[in-house]
């Protein structure tokens, strides 16, 4: 066992001893093993870059991804491709924020939330344990260290890889708090306050989402941003619990939701373990997907303990409180919107859950299904309409009458209910209604915070509005670039470079093709000139036939003010190269930058309620 391995087992065995010593309630002991372990574990992170950066082949994970062809900054990338690096990042991040939390509140007695989050980690640690990432090459009899190592996928040397798998874990890693806080309270009624811990998972996990689209859009040849692969689907399900889990807790504070938020908590922790179950269990079809692992049935089985105990507790569960009804003249109230926008996220993720599962389901029983884009289209289009209008209706609440809400309201459904039957159901026209609702009222009520004197609430309110604006733009972006995507597809013999091909308002002019061999790998690259109405571009785009990875494809990717162009060669076999086509297909994705602008508004949103809680602690 080499100093990393001993360093592994170290945390391991100092957080379960912080677990005990916070059940007898020697909180300080237990503090301080929680803090040996941060400490364990961060050197044991330092110890595996280490290797990396300095090529130690001796270490078996290190010689699957590491080599010498990359830079040092992706060498460290390197960790987070595999199962082993990616268990103990997660472990470390949810280490360090458990011990932040568990000295934030040391002044407790009865630390159940922390003895939760401790014995979740020393969960984690038993998985990184399980997979070993510093487990050496020199088993068999006769091994020798390699002098070269495999390297990672050339699809995967890009910046936006560390950054969107980073993001991915170190939601999943805040996201424990919140589940440790929860289950703590249905077992005791003792409450914390999380809700910056749930803004800072649902930041980091919308970070990882954004960066994972714009990063198959431009480089991995998936032909878009979004394709509803099932890590897709469960992360997008996840997403949108947490968000939920936000909303509720606003209704908490006053009395509402006692079973329900502590729930979501909790099961947008257990979205976080199955988006990790769902790539490590080999039984899905995603690009994502590793081979089945020796953790599939122990991520299987912590999955199924914590929903039975989270059920358990919540059914036992009592608290008297006396919650106000809401009349009916307060339709708008948030006691009314904010159950229906709840409901609502709930449905929504419940759908894109559902998706991969009953694929498995089914693939069970005997039958082979895909889940096609059209079903989650259409299943998701009708509560996401309902959700905006929600939204929209929030955004007015106390700043005008209600009446005057309502009025508006039913004048953008009567809109919408036109548009059904003039364009027969057509998702682009019935988009705007619901967008113009969203960003007129939202920017109403900017305008009509900017009288708020007190500058933190004045952030926090401007941060609120700009989410919400953020929902509408990124609505209207995503619903037009996959509705109205166009797919072009151009064919050029070896002999017609210079010639101009046309299809629809998109012309193309094949400039030269060239075929590189580099080592044992071939590298075709096509220059084209794209022209686009009045707009020419010239633009390269190519193809890899690599001896290791197969066929690796970088598109070239245009964006301009508004929508996005991708084109992508169709590479051929090495055979081939002589007597073969350039094949280029061209798809456009129209408003796909009011998506990312959407996006955006989002990130920068929930960054500013951050800011105000920060300047308020400071106050």
């Amino acid at each position: 066992m080499n100093i990393g391995g001993a360093l592994l087992y170290t945390s391991f065995i100092f957080t379960v001893l912080a677990v005990i010593f916070l059940i007898i309630k020697q909180v300080k002991i237990g503090l301080w093993s929680a803090g040996i372990a941060a400490v364990s574990i961060t050197a044991s992170v330092l110890a595996l870059s280490y290797a990396f950066v300095s090529l130690d082949f001796s270490t078996y994970y290190v010689w699957m991804f590491g080599s010498d062809v990359l830079t040092i900054g992706y060498r460290l990338a390197a960790m987070l491709v595999g199962q082993d690096g990616t268990y103990l990042v997660w472990a470390w991040l949810s280490i360090l924020i458990t011990f932040i939390n568990l000295k934030r509140h040391r002044q407790n007695t009865n630390q159940y939330d922390s003895i939760y989050a401790l014995a979740a980690c020393s969960f984690l640690l038993l998985l990184t344990i399980i997979m070993n990432p510093f487990r050496s090459v020199l088993i068999g009899e006769g091994a020798s260290i390699p002098a070269i190592g495999n390297s990672i996928n050339p699809a995967l040397v890009d910046i936006l890889m560390p950054i969107h798998i980073f993001t991915a874990f170190a939601a999943y890693a805040f996201a424990l708090v919140p589940a440790a806080v929860s289950i703590a309270y249905l077992t005791t009624g003792k409450k914390h306050r999380i809700k910056d811990y749930l803004r800072l998972s649902w930041l980091f996990l919308s970070i990882s989402i954004i960066l994972g689209g714009i990063w198959a859009n431009r480089l991995l040849g998936w032909t878009g941003f979004w394709q509803w692969d099932p890590i897709q689907s469960v992360t997008l399900a996840t997403w949108l619990l947490i968000t939920a889990a936000l909303h509720a807790e606003i209704r908490f504070n006053v009395g509402e939701y006692r079973r329900l938020f502590p729930l979501l908590c909790i099961y947008s922790f257990i979205g976080c373990i199955c988006i990790t179950f769902v790539a490590r269990s080999g039984i899905y079809n995603s690009i994502h997907t590793f081979l089945e692992t020796p953790t599939f049935l122990v991520l299987l089985i912590f999955i199924l303990i914590i929903i039975i105990i989270s059920a358990l507790f919540a059914l036992l569960f009592s608290e008297k409180i006396a919650i106000k009804s809401s009349p009916l003249s307060s339709a708008f109230a948030p006691y009314n919107t904010f159950y229906f926008t709840i409901l609502l996220l709930i449905v929504l993720a419940f759908i894109a859950f559902w998706g991969p599962n009953i694929c498995l389901v089914l693939q069970y029983m005997g039958y082979r299904t895909v889940v096609s884009t059209e079903f989650y289209n259409g299943m998701l289009y009708i509560p996401t309409i309902l959700l905006a209008y929600l939204t929209g209706i929030c955004m007015l609440y106390g700043k005008v009458k209600n009446k005057i809400i309502a009025y508006v309201t039913a004048i953008f459904l009567i809109i919408n209910t036109i548009l059904v039957f003039a364009t027969q159901y057509s998702p682009v026209i019935l988009i705007l209604p619901a967008f113009f609702f969203i960003t007129s009222n939202t920017l109403f009520r900017i305008v009509h915070d900017t009288r708020i004197k007190n500058r933190t609430v004045f952030i926090h309110r401007a941060g609120v509005g700009i989410i919400h604006l953020g929902f509408g733009f990124a609505l209207l972006g995503a619903v037009v670039s996959m509705s109205l995507s166009t797919v072009d597809n151009f064919s050029f013999a070896l002999n017609e470079e210079n010639v101009y091909k046309e299809n629809a308002d998109v012309c193309v002019k094949l400039l030269d093709f060239k075929v590189n061999k580099v080592g044992s790998n071939w590298i075709q690259t096509a220059n084209i000139e794209l022209t686009e109405g009045d707009r020419t571009n010239n633009l390269t785009a190519t193809f890899m036939k690599h001896r290791q990875f197969g066929f690796v494809s970088r598109p070239a990717v245009k964006y301009s003010l508004l929508s996005a162009t991708i084109v992508d060669l169709k590479g051929m076999p090495p055979c081939r190269l002589e007597t073969g086509h350039v094949d280029l297909v061209v798809n456009r994705y129209p408003l796909l930058n009011v998506l990312w602008a959407g996006c955006t508004l989002l990130l920068a949103g929930v960054i500013l309620t951050l800011l105000s809680r920060f300047m308020r602690r400071r106050r």
